[in-house]
């Protein structure tokens, strides 16, 4: 699955109060600056994080909010969602009336996809926080849910209580205590349960060792993805002349991490190492043109590009990138300005 296609697998489920909660947590990377230090999660290893996922689970993508909250550019990355005074009253708002302040007590959320999310919309998400208070925060969705003419309704599965809008029952979540909410949408939601009741160890994604290992390989970092690539996807790849060197492609981990600059790793397993190294030199020469093309100078992006480098190693191809903080802070002033755009209707190159 491409990064686009999980972006429109997320937004076609327009889930109401729950997806407003994780929206708003993307605001949490801009607080405490590591003054809000937290025990270690007992779900923090590879099988645990997999444990409330679906067996079918083939794509897992990680927010930790306490290693972002931590990092030089968190305050600037905040003031980005709080450019707007509508946005920052809503929040709040929000944080009035549910007890729950998303830019200090959201730690983390962990989202997975099958291999077929585009089909049917499947999508499990895991929201840790320092304290969820359910009767406020049900409370506050039925009530926004209401003035758009919905209204939230619940289903008992085990001992949970499944909430969903009246108008969307295929995506629904529940509370598992005070420190953790569950959504499932694609019909996901009842499996979710049964896994959070049970704990069937043959239902759920951590009985895949393959998913496990990438994992294990991905969780240090402060973003983080892991992907076992389906076939169907590499025939398509290998089907399309500009994209078939990444059908070789059978695993992905994806690492970023804000430590003052930006630096991100993407590695790729190959069958061989000559399958690696052919993805590599492709890459260097893709970087090479890159830096010659007349729009990259013209936006003064060359600089960037430096940053850029790919290799093989063994049957792995790894492309990594590093960014200075001024570079960082350059890209923020960008990104400042197109949402200020954005927000008034004037985004250049969008309707």
């Amino acid at each position: 699955m491409r990064i686009h296609d999980i972006a429109r697998t997320i937004a076609r489920t327009r889930v109401g109060f729950p997806v407003v909660v994780v929206g708003i947590a993307l605001l949490a990377a801009g607080s405490c600056r590591g003054g809000c230090q937290r025990p270690a999660d007992p779900a923090a290893t590879a099988q645990g994080r997999l444990a409330l996922l679906p067996v079918a689970t083939r794509i897992v993508v990680s927010l930790d909010f306490e290693k972002l909250r931590a990092s030089p550019a968190a305050a600037k990355l905040a003031a980005l969602g709080q450019q707007s005074p509508d946005d920052t009253r809503e929040l709040d708002e929000f944080t009035r009336r549910t007890g729950l302040d998303p830019l200090k007590q959201i730690d983390s959320v962990l989202v997975g996809f099958p291999d077929d999310a585009r089909n049917e919309g499947e999508m499990a998400l895991v929201l840790r926080a320092q304290h969820l208070d359910q009767a406020r925060l049900v409370g506050y969705a039925r009530d926004q849910l209401q003035k758009k003419g919905d209204d939230l309704v619940s289903v008992t599965r085990g001992r949970f209580t499944l909430w969903s809008s009246r108008k969307k029952p295929d995506v629904a979540g529940f509370f598992i205590d005070e420190h953790t909410f569950v959504l499932g949408a694609g019909g996901w939601a009842p499996r979710l349960a049964d896994l959070a009741e049970t704990a069937k160890p043959g239902d759920s994604a951590a009985t895949n060792i393959d998913l496990g290992r990438l994992v294990e390989r991905a969780v240090d970092h402060a973003i983080w993805a892991a992907a076992i690539v389906p076939a169907d996807m590499r025939d398509k790849l290998r089907s399309d002349p500009q994209l078939a060197l990444a059908a070789s492609l059978t695993k992905v981990v994806v690492g970023i991490d804000v430590p003052g600059g930006l630096d991100a790793v993407v590695v790729g397993d190959v069958a061989t190492p000559a399958d690696a190294q052919i993805l590599a030199t492709k890459m260097q020469e893709t970087l090479r043109d890159a830096k010659r093309s007349a729009q990259v100078l013209m936006l003064g992006l060359g600089p960037y590009l430096d940053g850029v480098t790919a290799r093989a190693v063994d049957a792995r191809f790894e492309l990594h990138a590093t960014l200075g903080a001024p570079q960082v802070d350059d890209l923020l002033g960008r990104l400042g300005a197109f949402l200020a755009l954005a927000r008034q209707g004037h985004a250049p190159g969008f309707p």
